[in-house]
């Protein structure tokens, strides 16, 4: 019968002296895992059940089914479901004369049995009562009669060591090169178990091993060299192993469950390793020769629970293999703790042993670092199908930008001519008045694209677009592009982030087209939009970031916190031990995204010494302007009027992408007016532009120009955005029906 384990090790650092010696890692079978190995081994019988005891003639027996494992005074007690029959044969014929079902609590006691490498467990107490917790006498007496009958099956639950240290034996050779074959499979072997208890988590085991002889003159602790030229050349090498071999464990795990909370666990490993990882790049040296083996052993502190409460669910070979797998790199990382001559050596082949270990070989290398797209991997963590990449000169008719997706407050849409017109811009001050509204569009339809398919609430909806605009301005002032040595180049920073929204190439690897990200601003901008929905989602309010501090526009600090620092740093900003330069990152994304909440959506402007609005240029003002401006129409600010004189394009504009809103939602007019230059400047005067659009209509036979601003779901939604933009202007805004805007648009004669 197959046997299930899991161990986890816990040990103190300990001193090195000269001579060999024998030391103890404490290792704890987990009370979870100890049901798995109890229904393996003793629960077999369909839905999990057992006959424990029957009177051979078919009218009395006791079965037990749905058994519970937890800890009691120091002892591992086992409640199960007890059902009783009590019966008497009469012939060929049973008369039955109790049916009676209540609990079976059974207490045991760990046992060690060394030579076999396994822990036993003998019973000592027990007692079967009814469900209320109270006896009765016909059963308590049955019971007396047969238990000692029944304590040698009770006893069954054996917990092997000898699996999991066969796979150490495998595996130590591998990652701790410095001992040698020989050595290693010998300190495995004289592992021998010493004693064990029932602690709080699970039953505690202690194993001794004797560690081999430490060369004379060795010094136990020493500080390590700076990495020179040769071993930065193997560092990349080895981080990118490390980083594949890490990929491929989450993403086998994460095929193994359907579970979305673990899934999302496994996720947080994942990032917040590459993360640790970037972090590490940045400042590759840290005192060490290997920061590879930092890194590794930090993970695994993070991926351990997930992995164990995963192996949980599964059964048979696949509990098998998860629970070697954290038998192997839990006993490493026990034995690294032990001192410089058992320390932990990363090495390919190691990792490749442990990621075998966890998933039947195949043709497939586990450390191959691979840069594409992987489809399989932004799937199991619940992306989606991968982006489309606009190519140069390529432009595929699908592509994301190309789809209009309403929205309120959103910008006119951006066509596939545009945006590639912004690829490899890098604008001079006299052009931002053409290239912010541009950007401003590019960047509000990236974040209408994930909403369409999002699962987001309403209610956080304008936070979200908020925070993508926001983000861009803290990252990059809404740039992809800059001028270095004469040449266009992405925006990149040290630690390999890049373009509008600073996707860092290393944590994403996987998820996103790296030349995309560096080649096409609506890519980034949507790769950008993807990665924080998914934080605003999964982490800023799944973990209700806004519940604990009373305020809703905190799940968009909370959110940027992540995007920054990755899912570690959700709370950092509301942190008093937060770093100084992590609390000024912080302060200057929610000072950014303040300024956007309160309609200023240009005002990432003053990144160039300017401020919204601004003159647009005229065409043919400036050679590069001349060529890289678009029409009237397309330099117009965010909300479809420009700071240049109104003219009919424009009103037709805001006509147009009125006429794609819903018919059923509200719009605040706040001014009509029958010169299109009055309705232009009241426009700019109240600093509406971020949301206002303006069309012509005709009333008593004579055209007018009526500005609307926003769109709502409802009247009650709108009748309080009129209250607050009241305040704001000095003047009460109409709440009117869209399909009254509609209408008047169509020709009808409108009273507006």
């Amino acid at each position: 019968m197959m046997r299930r384990f899991l161990f986890s090790t816990v040990l103190v650092f300990l001193s090195c002296p000269a001579l060999a010696r024998e030391v103890e890692l404490p290792l704890t079978f987990d009370f979870p895992f100890l049901r798995q190995a109890l229904l393996a081994q003793l629960y077999t019988d369909p839905n999990t059940t057992v006959r424990i005891w029957h009177d051979g003639a078919g009218c009395s027996d006791l079965v037990l089914s749905d058994p519970q494992v937890d800890g009691r005074a120091g002892r591992l007690r086992l409640l199960s479901v007890a059902r009783a029959r009590l019966g008497t044969a009469v012939g060929d014929r049973c008369t039955a004369w109790l049916d009676w079902q209540g609990r079976l609590e059974v207490l045991s006691e760990p046992e060690v049995y060394a030579p076999q490498r396994e822990v036993a467990f003998r019973v000592v107490e027990s007692s079967l009562y009814a469900v209320d917790g109270s006896n009765d006498s016909a059963v308590t007496t049955l019971w007396d009669r047969i238990k000692h009958q029944v304590y040698p099956r009770l006893a069954r639950l054996r917990i092997d060591l000898k699996t999991p240290l066969q796979a150490l034996e495998e595996t130590l050779p591998l990652l701790l090169p410095r001992q040698g074959s020989d050595q290693a499979v010998r300190l495995v072997a004289s592992a021998i178990p010493a004693a064990a208890r029932v602690a709080d988590s699970g039953v505690e085991l202690r194993l001794n091993l004797v560690l081999p002889d430490r060369p004379p003159g060795a010094v136990a602790t020493q500080s390590e060299p700076v990495l020179n030229a040769q071993e930065r050349r193997r560092w990349e090498t080895t981080w990118q192993e490390w980083d594949a071999f890490l990929t491929h464990v989450i993403k086998q795990a994460a095929s193994d469950t359907a579970r979305a909370p673990l899934r999302l666990a496994l996720m947080e490993v994942l990032l917040n390793a590459r993360y640790d990882l970037v972090a590490a790049l940045v400042q590759p040296t840290g005192g060490q020769t290997d920061p590879v083996r930092a890194l590794f052993l930090r993970t695994w502190e993070r991926l351990d629970p997930v992995l164990r409460e995963l192996s949980v669910a599964l059964s048979g070979e696949g509990t098998l293999r998860y629970l070697s797998f954290i038998a192997a790199v839990d006993a490493l990382q026990a034995l690294d703790t032990l001192g410089p001559e058992v320390g932990l050596e990363i090495s390919a082949d190691g990792l490749r042993r442990l990621a075998r270990i966890l998933a039947p070989p195949s043709s497939a290398d586990p450390l191959i670092y691979r840069r594409v797209v992987d489809p399989e991997l932004r799937q199991l963590f619940g992306f989606g199908a991968p982006l489309v990449l606009r190519r140069p000169h390529r432009v595929r008719s699908r592509h994301w930008i190309d789809r209009i997706i309403p929205l309120a407050g959103a910008a006119d849409s951006l066509t596939v001519q545009q945006a590639t017109r912004l690829d490899g811009w890098v604008p001079t001050k006299a052009e931002i008045g053409a290239y912010l509204p541009l950007v401003h569009t590019l960047l509000d339809q990236a974040a209408l694209d994930i909403l369409h398919s999002s699962k987001l609430q309403e209610r956080y909806r304008s936070l979200y677009r908020k925070l993508v605009l926001a983000t861009a301005w803290q990252e990059s002032c809404w740039r992809q592009f800059v001028r270095k040595n004469g040449r266009v180049q992405a925006l990149r920073s040290g630690a390999g982030s890049v373009g509008i929204m600073q996707i860092n190439v290393r944590v994403w690897r996987g998820f996103y087209d790296p030349q995309g990200l560096e080649a096409d601003i609506a890519y980034n901008a949507a790769a950008g939009a993807e990665i924080l929905a998914h934080y605003l989602l999964d982490y800023a309010i799944k973990k209700g970031e806004h519940t604990k501090t009373g305020r809703l526009e905190d799940l968009a600090r909370a959110t940027y916190a992540v995007y920054n620092g990755g899912p570690r740093h959700l709370r950092r900003y509301r942190q008093s031990k937060t770093s100084a330069t992590l609390q000024d990152i912080d302060t200057a994304f929610w000072s950014k995204y303040q300024t956007i909440a309160q309609g200023e959506e240009l005002a990432v402007a003053s990144c160039f010494g300017l401020s919204a609005p601004f003159p647009v240029p005229a065409k043919g003002a400036t050679g590069g302007a001349e060529q890289r401006a678009a029409a009237p129409a397309e330099a117009a600010l965010p909300g479809g009027t420009a700071a240049a004189r109104p003219n009919a394009t424009q009103a037709s504009a805001g006509a147009r992408w009125l006429l794609r809103q819903d018919p059923r939602r509200f719009t605040l007019q706040v001014v009509a007016a029958q010169d299109e230059q009055a309705v232009g400047d009241y426009i700019a005067r109240h600093g509406l532009a971020d949301r206002a659009r303006y069309f012509a209509f005709r009333r008593q036979g004579q055209t007018w120009f009526a500005a609307v601003y926003g769109i709502y779901a409802s009247r009650a939604q709108a009748e309080q955005a009129a209250r607050s933009l009241a305040e704001r202007i000095n003047e009460s805004p109409w709440v009117r029906p869209l399909s009254d805007v509609h209408d008047a648009i169509r020709g009808g004669e409108s009273q507006g």
